[in-house]
């Protein structure tokens, strides 16, 4: 055979041979990207939300999944658009979940609601009554009244809080009894919140309230308002009260909505309450930039009282002003104290008075210690991360707990935070809203004839009834008292501010020696 004949068969097998390698190649990639969908976990629901391509973020039956230019799509049933049924597999990569396969599927297969990991799924918001004890909240719950089971297939979020009782949570649950629960996450309160029609709210809608710094709004007061980063709508229907104070950027205001079908946060009433005051009108108050704290002494002015003072890892600065009380034992190291403060134009906490005291503000957990004051920022989404409450950065994490009873948390909501003190870090046990000192509906004008005894409520906090010109006034750890005019005592005239007629006291305000006239502006 001539040499050049060897070369040709050569090269020709040598070709066959490389083609021979791609296809092995190009087979086995194939199987790479085919081969572990079949063995990856699935989940079924409805299409909540997708990106334009197929590349980037999927939300199916409230479960987030990844998807890259390589998942597989198929479309036989519908075309995979907002709304459709559809079946993922995907493998857990760190805490995310990366999309190996999305196809849509019947309708039927994802119920009537749609979610979940095979059956019949629905979604549903509801109030933890009881709930398992074990650290991987295994087991049985109770959510407004009906009965639940967690399994280990169970995908658990906490957003906006840990799991305990009284929490708000949205269920994707299968069906029986107890009903099996694909994904159980913490929510917004007022999420929870159904009306019964009354008043101008439709029936069955979530609705809430909040109390917030407004952001912006529209000059003729018609159309979106943004209070403490939460958006609004306002329209014909809305009720506008401006009996204190005009509307203007930074007005504390409350808000009341419901949410309607098109998700959108629909004011029923808008009313101004004050303006938020950083230098004082004259009276001792600082609207919107006070609050009280009961807290250890760590560090003091190394003599006398005037100086830097540590409280509970927090700084407040004492002043010629600042007035200091020592009958339940002396200021010093290791003492309990309880601050009223206000936050200066430099973001200082300056004390108005430091008194020492043999409560501890209700802490619901011995150690703790706990601050009142104005949310200033939040984080962006979600509760977990970064607050600062008026001056102090606070950190919450999936176990810190959250209470918006009297009111969405925002900015400019007046909350209560107990919390611990870890290295250099204050970290939330748990965070609850208040009515907002003075933003009361009501008030009240007379001398204080008797103090009863401090009686423990359910959330911690301790209540006293005081009798204030003959009527029955609840004064709790969250009263804001203004004993600049004099001190607060039996026989002491005072103007108090009510959440209700018949309510509880946001803030009790010594007047002796003053006339007393109607407040009608701040």
């Amino acid at each position: 055979m001539m040499k050049w004949q060897r070369r040709s068969i050569w090269r020709v097998a040598l070709v066959a041979g490389l083609w021979m390698g791609l296809l092995w190649l190009a087979a086995n990639a194939q199987a790479a990207t085919t081969t572990p969908a079949s063995n990856s976990p699935e989940w079924r629901g409805l299409v909540e939300s997708r990106p334009a391509g197929i590349a980037g973020e999927w939300v199916i039956g409230g479960r987030t999944f990844q998807a890259t230019n390589i998942t597989q799509i198929e479309q036989e049933q519908v075309v995979l658009a907002v709304g459709v049924c559809a079946e993922v597999k995907y493998r857990i990569e760190g805490s995310g979940n990366r999309a190996i396969k999305i196809e849509s599927a019947e309708s039927d297969e994802c119920g009537a609601d749609g979610g979940g990991d095979g059956g019949a799924i629905r979604k549903s918001y509801g109030l933890v009554e009881s709930m398992p004890l074990s650290e991987d909240l295994i087991g049985a719950w109770r959510i407004s009244g009906d009965e639940y089971v967690t399994n280990a297939n169970t995908y658990f979020e906490q957003e906006h809080g840990g799991y305990a009782v009284g929490a708000c949570v949205e269920v994707y649950a299968g069906i029986g009894t107890p009903a099996p629960i694909s994904k159980i996450s913490t929510e917004k309160s007022y999420k929870c919140r159904r009306s019964d029609g009354g008043g101008t709210i439709p029936p069955t809608v979530p609705y809430g309230e909040l109390y917030g710094l407004v952001n912006e709004f529209p000059p003729l007061l018609i159309g979106n308002w943004v209070v403490g980063g939460v958006s609004f709508v306002a329209d014909s229907s809305t009720r506008f009260e401006q009996k204190r104070s005009s509307f203007a950027v930074n007005t504390l205001v409350e808000v009341k909505f419901y949410v309607d079908a098109n998700g959108l946060n629909r004011a029923t009433k808008i009313e101004s309450k004050y303006r938020t005051d950083p230098d004082g009108d004259g009276n001792g108050v600082h609207e919107g930039n006070e609050g009280h704290a009961y807290a250890v002494v760590e560090a003091m002015p190394a003599s006398g009282l005037i100086g830097d003072w540590t409280l509970s890892g927090l700084l407040y600065k004492s002043d010629s002003r600042t007035r200091f009380k020592q009958e339940q034992g002396s200021l010093a190291v290791g003492s309990m104290v309880k601050v009223r403060y206000y936050l200066d134009g430099s973001q200082n906490r300056v004390a108005r008075k430091i008194e020492t005291t043999s409560k501890n503000g209700g802490v619901e957990v011995p150690g703790n210690f706990k601050l009142y004051g104005f949310v200033q920022s939040m984080p962006s989404t979600g509760f977990n991360g970064i607050w600062v409450i008026n001056g102090a950065q606070f950190i919450a994490d999936p176990n810190s707990l959250f209470d918006e009873t009297q009111g969405l948390l925002a900015v400019g909501a007046y909350v209560e935070v107990e919390y611990t003190q870890e290295g250099a870090d204050a970290r939330i046990y748990k965070l609850e809203t208040h009515v907002p000192p003075g933003a009361g509906a009501a008030s009240l004008y007379g001398a204080l004839s008797n103090v009863s005894g401090s009686v423990r409520s359910g959330s911690g906090a301790y209540n006293e009834t005081w009798t204030i010109g003959g009527q029955a006034v609840t004064v709790t750890d969250a009263t804001l008292l203004n004993d600049l005019g004099g001190e607060i005592e039996v026989g002491t005239w005072v103007l108090v501010n009510l959440t209700d007629t018949a309510g509880v006291a946001t803030q009790i305000e010594t007047v002796a020696n003053r006339i007393y006239l109607p407040l009608t502006q701040r």
